[in-house]
């Protein structure tokens, strides 16, 4: 009796760890809020859009493809105020602001350019030997996608900051993050899934998607019949209003949904 009531007393210890250290309990989904959209504004449609960020009351867009890719700074809709445009052997990824200059991400390069913020005349380059996507900042460290389920802690200066995130839902792997924004007043980082129109929202301790913006509308409003106009373009303007476009997309949307 004395075995089989501590064998007892193991067993409940076990299920109640469980449940405190599970990250969800089995079977139960993570929940997928609607996207409204508030406002809308014309977006470049001949921009192959890979990373959207305010600076200042701007918007900074990265665009890609080869013998098309720059950066731009412009007022949302309207002024172009700078550009750089790449060379036609670079293919331009993921960009943010941090340390005082525009950092652009690159696909297969490996080149790493710091731009200055108000020229876009580039800094400096540095040197990345992995695959670009997206990125972005929380203040202390940057966190760079590669089209995996991982997302890597970067010092501004490109050395390792840190384990890589395995993000996750239900325990298994997010794959295809791609362009992120970092939120500060939720502290999760806002990551697309490419090919999908939804926005996952990640806890950057834990990698759990927390939960999900379903854009669908927004595709549809924006009307593009191209396989690969993607959902792509994430931006938190200084009020915490979710600004969304996609790549080749000709609006960009102003978003908010019910949690």
């Amino acid at each position: 009796m004395i075995f089989k009531a501590s064998m007892w007393g193991f067993w409940a210890l076990v299920l109640i760890l469980w449940g405190l250290l599970a990250p969800k309990a089995a079977g139960a989904k993570t929940p997928v809020y609607k996207a409204q959209i508030l406002e809308e504004y014309a977006h470049d449609p001949t921009l192959f859009t890979q990373g959207l960020f305010f600076l200042e009351g701007d918007l900074v867009e990265s665009a890609g493809l080869y013998g098309h890719s720059l950066v731009r700074r412009y007022e949302p809709g309207g002024q172009i105020k700078a550009e750089l445009k790449f060379k036609d052997n670079v293919f331009a990824e993921g960009a943010v602001f941090a340390n005082g200059s525009i950092i652009v991400l690159t696909w297969r390069e490996g080149l790493v350019f710091y731009l200055d913020p108000q020229t876009l005349a580039i800094k400096e380059t540095r040197f990345l030997p992995k695959e670009g996507w997206g990125l972005t900042f929380d203040g202390s460290k940057l966190w760079r996608s590669d089209g995996s389920a991982r997302l890597s802690p970067l010092t501004p200066f490109l050395e390792p900051a840190g384990p890589a995130l395995v993000v996750t839902d239900n325990g298994l792997p997010v794959r295809l993050l791609n362009e992120l924004e970092m939120d500060p007043q939720s502290g999760l980082i806002l990551a697309n899934i490419w090919g999908q129109p939804l926005v996952a929202f990640i806890d950057p301790v834990t990698g759990e998607v927390k939960f999900y913006l379903d854009c669908r509308l927004l595709k549809q409003k924006a009307n593009v019949k191209n396989p690969e106009a993607v959902l792509n373009g994430l931006a938190l303007d200084s009020k915490g209003r979710l600004h969304l476009t996609g790549k080749l997309w000709p609006k960009t949307f102003v978003v908010d949904w019910n949690e």
